[in-house]
């Protein structure tokens, strides 16, 4: 309680421009959210959210196995643990630096992974261990909805494999009792702040409906799920919170869940097929030659190199993991044609662009601010380029959801291909609780992205909020050796103009604004005057990370100005 305070009274002292919404708040200026009834959504005020049914496995027969004889190695979220035959209980005994780590061994995340289904009854113990000291808990972080439902369907999709795992009828009691949980207690907090965990909510509810012949709690979760697609993903089928991987995960989502509907012939089935279908289309934009961005943040739930194959490369992941009856309808969606897809994607702010041996990605809110809720970043104008496939310039992601300087730097436009103008981005923090209104009277009108001859144009006006700052844009030009990156600033006066740019490639510098990158192929990055090299993190799953540099152009100059960045192969 006392660091949650903390945290708000740190929040207000920092951002000048939650404190004027506070002012405004406190002098009817700014309506407060549309009120909400918590944990039912509209489409559920008459629902039953307490199902009934006896629960009846009909799955796999369990195989006896071995007790396990030597230790195990799990990768959990951002963190390696080696168990020991004799202390299987330590996977939740252990006290964790991160909360998501804590709850990605209370997900058994690591279970549908390579490698995750141990052999010799580990997963009997470890599955034993936790229902003996959790089991007949009803609350805490260990049955959080989102967590119980995560646990319940990675348990599930073992099972009907190998067979329940533990004692059985305990096992079918106590995921029955997953899915009465998860009814009541759906993470619904309005309109204003209800993110893709309660899409997972229905899908745990599905999942377990399915998997016990639970039908009314497998109805209840498909038409959460069903209804929960709108709000989720945009007209493009992409999906609106801002993430790259959270994309990737959200569709593997709706590929479940669809699959799952089909098993009890639900009327939601056609809606949740067409949403995966979409998803599918969609994640082809987000695929460079040289791998998947990781804009946005990166999900706890499963590496992205699992679930990267879904975005068309090919590579292997989720979807080698499943049997021939699964695997074929998805092929089916997979090879639709995918051509239109960027046309569409502009519309929900994910621009795809560049000229042939260069590619690029960006994602630009459309109303300029990161999403909310969401998982995307303070990154308006920042972009990831590749060489055909070698990556150049990066997007680092983000390594973790903790409240520290460095992860919240991760977030800040700071840390991205941007640019700051007297320490600023283009959009400030943004909070659940803002309105439309006020978000445009802040920041502006929306940015504007546009063709040239030669490359792509934006236009962001997040900038203007601060004073004697008029039109801001950045103009890529590409041909076939080089990409300038031109930035443009109206307005008067002295600024600190400081242009950043993120690279996997080992970096040196090489004479007056020049740094030489060097990796499997060589580039140089001129910036026209001083830089400095920093070294940065780019993480490549939650918590998990590689050495990368930061190039960084900072210098003082009068407005209005024009400053290039030229980026070329040698």
């Amino acid at each position: 309680m006392i660091s949650a305070l903390a945290r708000k009274g740190r929040q207000v002292l920092e951002d000048p421009v939650l404190r004027r919404w506070l002012l405004r708040r406190a002098i009817g200026l700014e309506r407060g959210p549309t009120p909400y009834v918590p944990g039912r959504p509209p489409y559920l005020a008459d629902a039953d959210l307490a199902p009934k049914g006896t629960p009846v496995w009909a799955g796999a027969e369990r195989r006896e196995t071995p007790p396990p004889s030597s230790p195990i190695v799990i990768e959990l979220a951002g963190e390696t643990m080696e168990l020991a035959p004799d202390d299987p209980g330590h996977l939740f005994n252990h006290r964790y630096e991160d909360l998501e780590t804590m709850l990605s061994a209370h997900r058994f995340a690591w279970l549908p992974l390579p490698g995750g289904n141990p052999l010799s009854g580990w997963v009997d113990v470890l599955w034993e261990s936790w229902r003996k000291k959790h089991g007949e808990e009803e609350e805490g972080w260990p049955w959080h909805p989102y967590t119980a439902a995560e646990r319940a369907i990675n348990i599930i999709d073992f099972a009907r494999i190998h067979g329940l795992p533990g004692n059985a009828d305990a096992t079918v009691q106590l995921l029955a009792k997953h899915a009465r949980l998860i009814a009541a207690s759906l993470e619904y907090f309005g309109d204003h702040y209800t993110s893709n965990h309660l899409s997972n909510n229905g899908r745990g509810l599905l999942k377990i409906g399915c998997a016990l012949n639970l039908r009314e709690f497998a109805a209840l979760g498909a038409r959460i799920m069903a209804a929960e697609a709108d709000r989720l993903f945009g007209g493009s089928g992409l999906l609106r919170e801002g993430s790259a991987h959270y994309h990737l995960l959200l569709t593997r989502n709706y590929i479940d869940g669809w699959q799952e509907a089909a098993r009890f012939d639900l009327p939601e089935t056609t809606v949740l097929k067409s949403t995966a279908q979409r998803a599918l289309t969609a994640a082809h934009v987000l695929s460079l030659p040289g791998g998947v961005p990781l804009i946005g943040d990166i999900s706890p739930d499963s590496p992205p190199d699992f679930l990267e194959s879904l975005s068309g490369r090919d590579v292997p992941g989720w979807l080698e993991t499943l049997d021939a009856a699964r695997r074929a309808p998805i092929d089916e969606l997979m090879a639709l044609d995918p051509d239109s897809s960027c046309a569409q994607a502009a519309g929900d702010g994910w621009h795809r662009f560049g000229n042939a041996p260069w590619s690029a990605l960006a994602f630009v809110p459309i109303d300029g601010w990161a999403p909310m809720p969401g998982h995307g970043h303070r990154d308006a104008g920042g972009f990831e380029l590749h060489w055909q496939t070698t990556p150049v310039l990066t997007d680092p992601g983000r390594g973790s959801y903790r409240d520290t300087a460095e992860d919240n730097f991760y977030v800040s436009a700071a840390a991205h291909n941007t640019l700051l103008i007297d320490g600023e981005g283009q959009s400030p923090a943004n909070r659940p609780y803002y309105g439309d209104r006020f978000r445009t009277a802040v920041a502006g009108a929306r940015p504007e992205m546009s063709a040239t001859r030669s490359g792509k144009r934006l236009v962001l006006p997040g900038y203007s909020r601060l004073k004697g700052i008029e039109e801001v844009s950045r103009e890529w030009r590409f041909d076939d050796t080089s990409v300038e990156i031109v930035d443009r600033i109206e307005g008067r006066g002295s600024r600190r103009i400081r242009r950043q740019f993120c690279t996997p490639l080992e970096a040196a510098p090489s004479g007056t604004g020049a740094v030489r990158l060097s990796g499997d192929a060589s580039f140089e990055i001129n910036c026209g005057g001083a830089v400095k090299v920093k070294d940065i993190v780019r993480w490549h799953a939650y918590g998990r990370g590689q050495p990368g540099n930061q190039i960084i152009s900072d210098r003082r100059v009068e407005l209005p100005a024009e400053l290039t960045t030229t980026l070329r192969r040698i």
